[in-house]
């Protein structure tokens, strides 16, 4: 199911004592009910009011006062959040053709993204883009009325009971300087991502114990000790509240495991239904594919050299 390794000892090429912070929300409480009720219901019906709190985590953590206001009347007079971080150009930075243009006091921001979860419907958005000469991507608000002038399609059929459709963004709007985010520092993607993902996590692995409990899935004891591995892993993390830059590669792992779990149920036949099999299989290209997954821990990996262990030879 993942790829065995023979252990080595390595050397570490830099003591790493960088303190963590805080990133502490209020959003803990809802996320904790909602997935009970995914345990008890499946993640179909509860899919929407579960990824809400992702853009609340999102508001409370990496928004300005003024930011924050705005976005929060823009989603109380009705408009739900898009965030778009796939881009048309690939899966590496330098790829991307979603750009960000320095203009006047603010950005000309030429849009072109795929595969964002209702990005064909209105709403408000978070764009992430690449800066000329930045080594990070940014992050943009497109408020209502900019994201309305944006070519958007449906991708592909809907699936998850019909609840989850993506959908493809193009164009070009202007933003202010106001609407870059800039709480959370150049790494900002980085730790909302890292936040939010093992709740990700853990609701996917709810989803499969709901359905082997419906007997739509038949799990071994291997598996079913792996789908509880991967749950611990991801529940330990969103219990604690802080973040290091290494929980960025820990949370990445653990995104890697949990796709390849999903990929491994799928590929086996252990999966009745075809539309579980679609269900389970688009998560893992979901926030964190498999292979971005692993191309950006191959690209954090800082490693001197192995520590080889002495060979010994038999005397005569």
């Amino acid at each position: 199911m993942l790829i065995s390794q023979t252990p080595h000892n390595y050397e570490r090429s830099e003591e790493i004592g960088r303190p963590s912070v805080a990133l502490a929300h209020q959003e803990h409480a809802m996320s904790e009910s909602i997935l009970e009720l995914i345990h008890q219901e499946g993640l179909a019906p509860h899919y929407k009011p579960f990824m809400r709190t992702f853009a609340r985590i999102l508001f409370s953590l990496f928004l300005t006062p003024d930011q924050y206001d705005r976005a929060c009347a823009c989603i109380d007079s009705g408009n739900n959040l898009r965030f778009l971080m796939s881009d048309g150009g690939g899966p590496t930075l330098g790829s991307w053709r979603t750009v960000a243009q320095p203009e006047g006091d603010g950005f000309k921001l030429h849009i072109d993204k795929v595969w964002g979860m209702y990005a064909n419907l209105d709403g408000m958005a978070i764009v992430a883009a690449r800066t000329p000469g930045a080594f990070f991507p940014s992050a943009y608000l497109v408020w209502p009325e900019q994201y309305e002038t944006l070519k958007r399609t449906a991708c592909g059929d809907s699936f998850l009971d019909g609840v989850v459709q993506l959908g493809n963004v193009k164009g070009t709007v202007q933003v202010a300087q106001g609407d870059r985010l800039k709480v959370g520092g150049p790494a900002v993607l980085n730790k909302y991502l890292t936040t939010v993902r093992p709740f990700l996590v853990r609701a996917l692995m709810a989803h499969v114990e709901w359905l082997d409990a419906q007997g739509r899935v038949e799990l071994t004891a291997e598996e079913r000790a792996a789908r509880d591995f991967i749950a611990a892993a991801a529940r330990a993390k969103t219990q604690s509240g802080r973040y290091d830059s290494e929980d960025v590669q820990r949370v990445l792992a653990l995104k890697f495991a949990s796709n390849e779990l999903l990929l491994h149920l799928v590929s086996r036949g252990a999966v009745k239904h075809f539309s579980d099999q679609r269900d389970l299989l688009a998560f893992t290209k979901m926030e964190g594919s498999s292979y971005r997954c692993y191309h950006e821990l191959r690209a954090s990996m800082r490693v001197s050299k192995a520590v080889a262990a002495p060979i010994t030879h038999p005397t005569a």
